[in-house]
């Protein structure tokens, strides 16, 4: 039987587009591969600066349908500073395997490779869903000395309203679409909501007013209810170009090495 519009739409929020680099592109020196095990499927890790023992340990995960590749510019930028770098490849993205993915399988992965360093990470640094990623597995037990969330997806239900709109679901379709990922997830998606961790984890949100991606207001709302939060607001940079901006990663370099994030800074969202 050909699948149903509502399995169609499912398979939208729950089966990424896998993009993979080609392994001729150049990447920092001194990288190894993390081994992440009692992990299914398998996980793609990559760690740099293993021997600098006393150096900050720094957390990445990349957004939905990216790759380590994605972040390549912010781990040259973190590595040449001094710091010890992980990123993985998120279920079924890039090189780790899977064909099912969403956020809290996301989260589930950095659980996993927080454990697999057997080490405390002192600055997580996730993107868009990545970042969404990082604050459900915080709910689960992730303690990272701190946090940065580069255009967080906060509301992880709204691509749901976009699918159902974009498809022009029925109203029995879209309840058909939200059973399957229900079913995938192993909770009522309606429910799913981020909350700040508990305490005052110093933050730092950097966000662009003119993304498209994932939008500014709620990424404000969460930030809102984050003690410790500072937020850095920017123009021009969308949703991904915030990864390849050189301003951004000296933000986060400071970040990781002393804590310093940015001062709130509004942007005219006008």
């Amino acid at each position: 039987m050909p699948p149903t519009r509502a399995e169609r739409a499912a398979d939208l929020y729950l089966v990424p587009e896998r993009h993979v680099a080609p392994p001729a592109l150049p990447e920092p020196a001194g990288g190894m591969v993390l081994a992440v095990p009692g992990f299914a499927p398998h996980l793609n890790a990559r760690f740099w600066g293993a021997e600098r023992q006393a150096a900050p340990l720094v957390l990445l995960a990349h957004d939905w349908e990216g790759q380590i590749q994605d972040m390549m510019l912010l781990i040259s930028a973190l590595t040449e500073a001094g710091a010890r770098v992980v990123a993985f490849d998120a279920p079924a993205h890039g090189r780790s395997g899977g064909d099912v993915c969403h956020v809290l399988a996301m989260a589930a992965a950095v659980l996993a490779v927080a454990k697999a360093l057997g080490a405390p990470v002192d600055l997580a640094i996730g993107h868009g869903l990545g970042a969404s990623a990082m604050v459900a597995a915080m709910a689960d037990g992730f303690q990272p000395g701190r946090a940065a969330l580069l255009a967080p997806m906060a509301d992880v239900r709204w691509p749901v309203q976009q699918i159902a709109q974009v498809l022009a679901l029925t109203e029995a379709e879209q309840a058909a679409m939200e059973r399957r990922i229900d079913q995938a997830l192993g909770r009522p998606l309606h429910g799913l909501t981020l909350h700040p961790p508990a305490g005052a984890m110093p933050g730092l949100l950097i966000h662009s007013s003119d993304d498209r991606v994932a939008p500014v207001a709620d990424a404000l709302h969460l930030a809102a209810f984050w003690p410790g939060m500072r937020r850095h607001l920017v123009e021009g940079l969308g949703h991904r170009r915030l990864l390849a901006d050189r301003a951004v990663a000296d933000l986060l370099i400071g970040f990781a090495f002393d804590g310093q994030g940015a001062i709130d800074r509004h942007a005219n969202l006008g």
